[in-house]
């Protein structure tokens, strides 16, 4: 799964007291949890807070299977807009999945996003694990929202936060509640002896350890009894869970649990699923034809189909692939793949289609999604992609209706923030495609050069610039998902430009190869300046230390930080003048300032404590795309020694010098968890081939040549290559 910002970046308050924990759940008219009669209630008192545990005891009639559930509500501590970081909470037992449910009012363009990060022992934490707003939900009605389970490592303790945006207009979102859940679903699963494959190949319910007492109410009745209709569409869906997990039945008994108790359906939403290996595991009960619960009004004459994982931004692993033409195959035999037509409400949906494609969803996801036309060529026989998207002749249309670029002025190589506001003004749902929103674009390239030629009609945004003899619009993003007549989405992409000058940009929106809608909006002036890395004038303001050396302006917030943490040693000397750069972490722009080993970003909203200052993940940033090299690939535990310490959080080692240095200097907090695994590589600043291991924020080279000094160790100056590599230096600057 992929993880968010690195723990240090906002600080704990977990003994804050303005929390309250609600120690009764709602009933099924409740506004949270569906309570189910027999649960025991637990309460609990832990520093003065009150808190709840349900324990589920369920039977097959064979033994029992225990499934604890652990659970935590706070209301009235909320801002209207910003970082909310809840208490630490501790669960009685071990558990693997986390899950939220909240109540509140999300003005259209607001958001509320939410992220968890848990631990084994309360002291060493896992990063953020931005969580997703579920969107397959079975009732029309249902008030809740739901975030998509968390499937995290075995855990006892667990944190939330919640960063809340006002929409562009400055309508602000508000958040009344919030529930925390933990499950473990991890625990030995009541199996069947022996169960036989499906069809020879599907693994069944009791296969991968269904409690199957689950799918009935406390007086013995079926919640939600099977329905049938004829299969008309294959809806393809993603879980958004984790990629590549290493139990994926665990994985299925957790959506299972979350599905039929969570959200009390009384069963699982998808079909079937599909793991990573090609495993296909059957869903909902009830056999052929069997309505699920994956796409509200459109379950009714469709099977839906779950990837396990995530796969915004993940190819999907080709077995998965194959098992789901295979299943498709199966269990679909009457559906023609190259079909199309009208569904339930709507005009030309695909026999074969995603989620996105019958309801307002990024689901399944880019990667996935981007195959679908491959699925149905290979379901057809043939070993090439069937394009059947819906096009709605004169009935399709979109008009930009506002357009903002940030920072203004911008430095040569930054990254530019676009924000494209646009609104379905046709009669026509608006089909979309690739790349998705926060996709970034370097001066020179274009949507074809980057992989995401047109796709007839589907809609995107773009952004020109005057004077462009290229390929019109160049810079092309994707909607949020399917547009509906009447409503309005916000799209923002990213571009680094590269020219110092005056860019006059304006924004279109098209529908590719069929028209542009509207072209040239709201055209505007974006100065980009020279790089701040020239030697500057000493600046007569109280509030700058100036560093002669190198001839720039340190501001004394990070002048402060640089002397207290370590200082040249550790960091070098300052590269830049300070200025506002946009956050490749988390989007927000900062005050920004390179020195040779580090970047310093000032953080207004922690003022007053140690993370008024943070260091960026330059070593992410740095590695990424390399994630699938050999030395960032995890290894295994090797077990208790005096080696190498092994970090889960991660999957790699340290040991010997590199462990010795990383203590003695701060450790986790300054350089973060190991990325790689010791490995040789050529350095960019001084042209020597080094032994190095990546860290989160730094990269440590050995350099035998100063052994008995305490050089024998030394930070790789990485923001100094981020420069070069931005053109902002050369490599002999």
């Amino acid at each position: 799964m992929e993880t968010g910002q690195a723990r240090t970046r906002v600080p704990d308050h977990a003994s804050e007291s303005n929390t309250t924990l609600r120690s009764t759940m709602p009933t099924r008219n409740g506004p949270l949890l569906t309570e189910r009669l027999n649960r025991r209630r637990l309460l609990k008192v832990a520093g003065g807070l009150l808190l709840m545990s349900v324990v589920d005891l369920h039977f097959d009639g064979r033994a029992a299977v225990a499934a604890t559930r652990m659970s935590w509500q706070e209301s009235g501590v909320f801002p209207r807009t910003g970082l909310y970081q809840s208490p630490v909470f501790q669960a009685d037992q071990a558990f693997n999945s986390v899950e939220i449910v909240w109540q509140g009012d999300l003005p259209n363009g607001a958001s509320a996003d939410f992220a968890v990060r848990v631990s084994s022992d309360g002291n060493s934490w896992t990063d953020w694990i931005e969580t997703h707003l579920d969107s397959h939900v079975r009732s029309l009605s249902d008030t809740r929202n739901f975030q998509v389970p968390a499937l995290v490592s075995s855990s006892r303790y667990v944190q939330y936060r919640v960063n809340l945006i006002a929409a562009p207009a400055g309508a602000p979102p508000s958040l009344e509640r919030v529930e925390l859940a933990c499950v473990d679903t991890s625990g030995p699963a009541q199996y069947l002896d022996a169960p036989k494959l499906i069809d020879g190949f599907i693994i069944p319910r009791a296969g991968w350890g269904a409690d199957e007492s689950l799918r009935y109410d406390a007086n013995g009745k079926e919640i939600w009894p099977p329905e049938y209709r004829p299969v008309q569409k294959v809806i393809i869906h993603h879980t958004v869970t984790q990629n590549h997990e290493q139990d994926p039945a665990a994985t299925v008994r957790a959506i299972y649990y979350y599905h039929a108790i969570t959200q009390g359906w009384g069963d699982i939403g998808y079909n079937f699923l599909v793991d990573w290996h090609g495993n296909v595991y059957e869903g909902r009960i009830g056999g052929p034809n069997v309505v699920a619960g994956h796409a509200l009004q459109y379950n009714w004459g469709s099977i839906g189909i779950a990837l396990l994982g995530d796969f915004s931004k993940t190819d999907v692993d080709q077995p998965a692939l194959d098992s789901l033409v295979r299943v498709i195959k199966d269990r679909a035999a009457n559906v023609d793949p190259a079909g199309i037509g009208f569904f339930i409400d709507k005009d030309n949906v695909p026999n074969i289609c995603g989620h996105r494609d019958v309801l307002s969803t990024e689901c399944p996801g880019d990667r996935a999604y981007i195959k679908i036309p491959y699925i149905r060529g290979w379901c057809k026989g043939i070993d090439q992609p069937i394009f059947v998207e819906p096009i709605a002749p004169g009935k399709a249309k979109a008009a930009v209706t506002g357009l903002t670029f940030a920072p203004v002025p911008v430095y040569s190589g930054s990254e530019l923030r676009v924000d494209i506001t646009v609104k379905n003004t046709g009669s026509a749902t608006l089909g979309t495609q690739g790349p998705a929103s926060g996709y970034t674009y370097v001066e020179g390239q274009d949507f074809n050069s980057a992989g995401y030629p047109k796709l007839e009609g589907l809609y995107r945004v773009g952004i020109d610039f005057a004077g462009n003899q290229g390929v019109a619009n160049p810079y092309r993003w994707g909607l949020p998902g399917p547009l509906e007549p009447g409503d309005t989405a916000t799209i923002t992409g990213y571009i680094r430009l590269r020219t110092p000058g005056d860019w006059t940009l304006s924004a279109s929106v098209m529908q590719e190869w069929i028209k542009y809608d509207q072209q040239g909006a709201f055209p505007q002036k974006v100065k980009v300046l020279p790089p701040p890395t020239a030697p500057a004038a000493q600046q007569n303001d109280p509030s700058l230390v100036y560093e002669s050396v190198t001839g720039h302006n340190v501001p004394t917030v990070f002048h402060d930080y640089w002397t207290n943490n370590g200082g040249l040693f550790r960091f070098g000397y300052p590269l830049t003048e300070p200025f506002q750069e946009v956050s490749e972490t988390d989007g927000g722009t900062y005050l920004t300032q390179y020195f040779e080993r580090a970047r310093f970003e000032h953080h207004p909203e922690n003022a007053g404590t140690q993370y008024e200052v943070l260091l960026g993940l330059l070593g992410r940033e740095r590695t990424a795309g390399r994630e699938n090299e050999a030395p960032f690939q995890p290894v295994a535990d090797p077990g208790p020694t005096d080696e190498y310490d092994f970090y889960p959080e991660t999957g790699h080692l340290l040991g010997h010098g590199y462990r010795d240095y990383w203590t003695a200097n701060g450790g986790l907090t300054s350089f973060g968890y190991p990325i790689s695994e010791p490995f040789e590589e050529m350095s960019q600043t001084d042209g020597v081939k080094h032994t190095v291991q990546y860290f989160e924020r730094v990269r440590i080279e050995y350099h035998p040549e100063n052994a008995g000094t305490p050089y024998n160790f030394l930070l790789g100056q990485l923001a100094r290559e981020m420069l070069i590599d931005r053109g902002w230096l050369t490599a002999d600057s």
